[in-house]
């Protein structure tokens, strides 16, 4: 998943782990249609680079605040997901020729 592609602004990402036994681990899109998740406006983007058990899903910010301990306590509360995480954007930093 591309950061450049991430609107920070406008989104509030969350990276979904999940256990290697999840039903979620072949269609994890399908989290987002759960009764406790379904009237919620969370999104799925797809996984995180390389690691099929790790996707990132997206809120609007616009209603984050309001639904933000309704998403985290729905999705931690699912069988088959081990972590989620709020994202935070970090700044990169060119290295510099003499750190190496």
């Amino acid at each position: 998943m591309s950061s450049a592609a991430m609107d920070y602004t406008a989104n509030t990402y969350l990276a979904v782990s999940l256990a290697p036994h999840s039903g979620y681990i072949q269609n994890p899109g399908s989290l987002t249609s759960r009764p406790s998740l379904a009237s919620l406006p969370i999104h799925h983007i797809g996984k995180v680079g390389a690691l099929d058990d790790v996707h990132l899903f997206s809120v609007p910010k616009t209603v984050w605040e309001e639904v933000q301990d309704q998403v985290m306590s729905s999705l931690k509360s699912v069988d088959g997901v081990s972590d989620v995480a709020i994202q935070v954007p970090k700044q990169r930093a060119k290295r510099g020729g003499g750190e190496l």
